[in-house]
């Protein structure tokens, strides 16, 4: 029974908070177990070649997805990452889609945003959302979502830019990777904007993966249209959600690809991949430190733990 039908069948109407949690995680056509944390080898804690660098970072960011649920878990990772923050601060996080579950509605915005995220809200931590599959049913084909301020969305896909040297500016793509999306005019546009910009470091973000080994699994179709364009213009991250729990892939043409879905919704089981370089199906958020060398990842679960580090290059 796929989501939608299950929830229908409830009482007839979307039913929220703790009900839609236990009734869609004990859907075992939707929702697999989680057979494994990771198949990888070497902890990154244990790790004798990684050596942090002693500066501070020039842009620092965190990152979700897959987290407006309303559930226990969801709220694990917000307290995580507001721990995190009073640690080290970051001013914005990049929000990867399915922001609002079940169907978007702007409604449920207070439930399932602005109360997990309050502390980090309180603090001006700016949100920058894109549009998950979720989160066009029940919004206006997502204008409703696109409309509220806190996502700081001003169009289905858009681009913003951070950083005050410019060694180490940091632009970033929000792409709307939906079927029904404007894929014409969005390609035109991530072409012409990729081509101007001047940024050392450019990231895209948006719902769907390119490459996956969890339940949804890879999209050649989507791979097909924007890998090439990553490729062509030195993309070095492309951050998503959809598959719930956490993949980072080894660099394929120069992009480093990683599914970030943790947020929140119940977990998918993973697979492996010969180009995965970690996968862990837990809840979970990442953090990225910007130098002018280097991006370095970090993947950090619910007890604070990281759980997976990475260091991303720029592509010559």
């Amino acid at each position: 029974m796929k989501r939608r039908q299950l929830l229908l069948t409830l009482l007839g109407v979307p039913v929220v908070g703790s009900l839609i949690y236990g009734a869609i995680a004990k859907s075992k056509n939707q929702y697999e177990p989680v057979l494994a944390k990771s198949p990888a080898s070497n902890p990154p804690e244990n790790n004798p070649t990684f050596t942090a660098p002693t500066e501070e970072p020039l842009v620092r960011f965190a990152a979700i997805a897959d987290n407006g649920f309303g559930s226990p878990d969801q709220m694990a990772v917000a307290k995580s990452m507001w721990e995190t923050y009073q640690q080290k601060p970051y001013p914005f996080v990049l929000m990867a889609g399915d922001n609002i579950y079940s169907y978007g509605e702007i409604s449920l915005a207070k439930a399932y945003f602005e109360e997990p995220y309050a502390p980090l809200l309180k603090e001006n931590v700016k949100f920058y959302a894109v549009l998950g599959n979720h989160d066009i049913i029940k919004t206006n084909n997502g204008l409703d979502q696109i409309n509220y301020p806190l996502f700081n969305m001003s169009d289905r896909y858009y681009s913003f830019t951070k950083g005050n040297t410019a060694e180490a500016t940091v632009e970033f793509f929000a792409i709307d990777t939906n079927e029904n999306a404007p894929w014409l005019e969005q390609l035109a546009w991530l072409d012409r904007q990729l081509a101007n910009s001047t940024a050392p470091w450019k990231i895209v973000f948006g719902h769907h993966p390119l490459y996956s080994s969890g339940r949804h699994g890879s999209n050649p179709k989507l791979a097909a249209k924007l890998a090439p364009i990553f490729a062509k213009y030195k993309v070095s991250l492309y951050l998503c959600g959809h598959d719930h729990g956490y993949e980072r892939f080894v660099p394929i043409n120069g992009t480093t690809y990683i599914v970030n879905g943790g947020g929140g919704a119940p977990l998918y089981s993973f697979g492996k991949s010969p180009q995965t370089a970690f996968v862990s199906s837990q809840f979970s958020f990442m953090t990225f430190d910007v130098y002018q060398d280097k991006i370095i990842t970090k993947a950090i679960a619910t007890d604070g733990k990281v759980f997976d580090r990475a260091i991303i290059t720029k592509t010559i």
